[in-house]
């Protein structure tokens, strides 16, 4: 999931853009595989950004292609295609953060055990930890911040971009990203608000 990704079809211009979005809106199984190829990367990108989980970022851009193939037909360019895979992708990974949520807590209530105890103080397993403890508290928070928040502090998309993307007010972006950095300062004991 490493590999560049080209902004532009295969360097095709626009207008031959559109007629390759059209053929994969009719089915067209190479049109679909070009638009695949060319997006794969940014949504990979966008996913781990949201979930820092590396090992559940194919299975999820897997689930959010199909669910774009399946609805490709409805899509009528209201929005760019960019613009409609990143909220397909917020859905998926809503989804993803749901169930491993629901999972923890049978885990946890089956284990009754207190989770994340540190067992070395290797400085290592100690950033390791504090990173999947970032990552359980982002995924804590409420829909709206933690998109907000991912869209502003890790994906460092302006207030106009995300506001475009979420399709709210730029006051409101400020608004949940600056709650979203109180909430995960709070929960992580940490003085300071993201920069």
């Amino acid at each position: 999931m490493y590999v560049t990704l080209q902004h532009d079809v295969s360097g095709v211009r626009e207008a031959d853009a559109g007629e390759l979005l059209a053929a994969a809106q009719r089915g067209d199984a190479a049109a679909q595989a070009a638009l695949f190829d060319a997006h794969k990367q940014r949504v990979a990108r966008q996913i781990l950004r949201m979930i820092g989980d590396v090992s559940s970022v194919d299975d999820l851009v897997q689930e959010v292609f199909i669910a774009a193939f399946s609805a490709l037909p409805t899509f009528r360019r209201d929005s760019q295609l960019d613009t409609w895979l990143y909220t397909i992708a917020a859905n998926k990974v809503r989804n993803w953060w749901d169930s491993r949520r629901r999972r923890e807590v049978r885990e946890h209530h089956a284990a009754r055990q207190p989770k994340d105890e540190p067992t070395t103080p290797e400085e290592s397993l100690e950033n390791s930890e504090r990173l999947d403890r970032f990552y359980v508290v982002l995924g804590a928070l409420p829909h709206k911040l933690r998109e907000a928040f991912v869209c502003r502090a890790l994906e460092n998309m302006s207030l106009q971009e995300t506001s475009a993307l979420l399709g709210v007010p730029i006051s409101t972006v400020s608004y949940r990203t600056r709650r979203a950095e109180q909430m995960l300062c709070e929960a992580l004991g940490l003085q300071e608000a993201f920069g």
